[in-house]
């Protein structure tokens, strides 16, 4: 199947199963200055719609090249729901501290991603994690140990992976208030263990009842055309 009919089912899909939920409203507004910028951590923004414009430092590489990621990362509300767009997934320690720390509640988090991301953190961990020192804690960790990297930091609650083809089929929202952590990579090529109607329900159920939706577009695992073509079907409302 062509990308673009896979792109025409998504949609379809997504329409189908795609219901939106009343959530509380978190207001991170104080966190950032009159142009948008983060006042703890200067590559996020705050905007009213999501740019896929790329940045020209290389954010991931592995052994079949170097990948440019996203010149901005950003945050927007969607059906009054933060919605956090990132390229690696680590930067999302970003968005949980930031959810956290404004909110003063600790969320559990479905994680719906090609991989688990539960390698252990090799470093010292913190149990001091705030806006202030996040990014700095950041540059320490890789797209697979962050959620270990973060474990003493009482930031979030319990970790429901969904990331292999039975989670995807069978979901069933927590039943604790709960983020969303998609990593679109899910629809790339070592996401295809499950179905595309499995992935699309999975995920339009997760994101209906989130507290607040991160997005990881995962340069060097999905065409990142392909990737924002699926983040734009998601987030059109």
């Amino acid at each position: 199947m062509t990308h673009q009919k896979v792109l025409w089912k998504i949609e379809e899909l997504w329409n189908k199963f795609y219901k939106p939920v009343d959530t509380v409203n978190i207001d991170i507004s104080s966190n950032y200055n009159e142009n948008g910028t983060s006042k703890y951590y200067n590559r996020f923004r705050r905007v009213d719609s999501f740019s896929f414009k790329s940045t020209k430092d290389v954010v991931f590489e592995d052994s079949n090249g170097v990948y440019l990621g996203l010149k901005n990362l950003q945050v927007k509300k969607i059906d009054n729901k933060l919605v956090y767009l990132f390229d690696n997934h680590n930067e999302m320690i970003y968005s949980l501290v930031e959810i956290s720390e404004t909110s003063n509640n600790r969320y559990d988090v479905v994680h719906i991603d090609a991989h688990p991301d539960d390698a252990e953190f090799p470093g010292e961990k913190t149990n001091d994690l705030n806006l202030k020192n996040v990014e700095k804690y950041i540059t320490h960790t890789r797209i697979s140990d962050f959620f270990d990297a973060i474990s003493d930091a009482n930031t979030v609650g319990e970790i429901h992976r969904v990331t292999h083809s039975d989670n995807l089929e069978f979901f069933m929202p927590p039943e604790n208030p709960y983020i969303l952590s998609l990593d679109i990579d899910i629809f790339g090529p070592e996401g295809d263990f499950a179905e595309l109607k499995d992935k699309v329900k999975a995920i339009a159920s997760a994101w209906g009842g989130a507290e607040a939706v991160c997005i990881a577009t995962s340069p060097g695992f999905i065409g990142q055309k392909f990737a924002r073509n699926i983040i734009e079907i998601f987030t059109a409302n």
